[in-house]
């Protein structure tokens, strides 16, 4: 690999089954307990997978055949035509430098925005009734987002509605990524590695080719396997840190490139509003560590350059900005 090793560890990565904060649960232990699995995913790993979590399966399935479509209609081609692609194929073929590839991505994608605007219609090719599919699909993705957030606040001693009121409006987005069969695993990444900026991240993603990995404890990399049983992945970003006084961690991770298959990867972004304030919301020991409170979107703005650098100079670099 380009950095690095594959990920060998065989860690299990935490399952948390969501019925148990069902309304019919709500007084009993089954909401006891899957609270606390929940604060000891956050806790101690900052990324885990969730199952009975409200999202239909026939829409799953649906957004999945939609970017598979998609990919081979409309983008397919043109990636293999890229610079990118042929460099590397030149490298594959006589060992010549075809150019310098560990600083892209062997992806393709593309972004629609959900909330507070949606932006569907800059993508003609989607029909009206994928469309539909798709709106249904993002409001049970901000269902299950928002339960997610208010268990997330109470686990941290806070008002159930903290994140999602610190959130509002919230940004919701949705990157759809293929990651193509690679001649040169050897030579690039799928997607370097990096913290997300925002909130939390739901993931729905390939039932059949893996390559995702995520690195816990500054330690080791744990691959995230293929899909099963219709689970959604769930990982948390910056700005859950920040609020969580560093209670919850955003966790670096990246995607390997592979030579088998292609992999799907379709991640939904809870984010804050670009206008929404962020702060520490606890009193931890490490909550003066981070900065605050900053204008969501100027984070952002910050965090474009600086996606792929370390997370903690980032922090480091905006608290300066603020006292500046």
């Amino acid at each position: 690999m380009p950095a690095g090793s594959r990920a060998t560890s065989q860690m299990e990565i935490p399952v948390i089954d969501l019925k148990g904060l069902d309304a019919a649960a709500a007084a009993g232990d089954d909401r006891s307990r899957t609270m606390e699995r929940l604060h000891e995913a956050c806790q101690d790993w900052g990324f885990f997978w969730v199952e009975n979590h409200g999202v239909d399966a026939a829409l799953m399935e649906e957004v999945k055949r939609f970017v598979y479509g998609h990919y081979e209609e409309h983008l397919e081609g043109s990636f293999y035509s890229s610079d990118l692609a042929k460099n590397l194929q030149l490298r594959k073929d006589n060992d010549g430098d075809g150019g310098a590839t560990d600083q892209f991505d062997w992806e393709t994608t593309y972004f629609i925005q959900h909330r507070p605007k949606n932006n569907v219609a800059d993508f003609p090719e989607i029909p009206p009734a994928t469309r539909e599919a798709m709106d249904a699909y993002i409001a049970q993705m901000v269902a299950l987002a928002e339960r997610l957030a208010e268990g997330m606040s109470l686990n941290l001693g806070l008002d159930g509605g903290l994140i999602s009121d610190t959130f509002a409006p919230p940004f919701v987005g949705t990157k759809f990524a293929m990651y193509p069969a690679c001649p040169r695993p050897d030579l690039v990444w799928g997607l370097r590695a990096h913290t997300d900026a925002g909130g939390i991240i739901l993931l729905l993603q390939d039932d059949a080719v893996g390559g995702l990995e995520f690195h816990k404890g500054g330690r080791e990399w744990v691959p995230v396997g293929p899909t099963k049983g219709g689970r959604i992945f769930v990982n948390i970003g910056d700005q859950l840190e920040v609020l969580s006084g560093g209670a919850y961690k955003s966790v670096v991770h990246r995607v390997a490139a592979g030579t088998e298959g292609r992999r799907l990867s379709v991640a939904t972004f809870y984010n804050p509003g670009p206008d929404a304030v962020v702060s520490p919301a606890t009193s931890t020991s490490s909550a003066a560590a981070y900065p605050g409170p900053y204008r969501y979107g100027d984070y952002l703005d910050y965090y474009q350059g600086t996606k792929f650098g370390d997370k903690a100079a980032r922090f480091q670099a905006v608290k300066n900005k603020l006292s500046g």
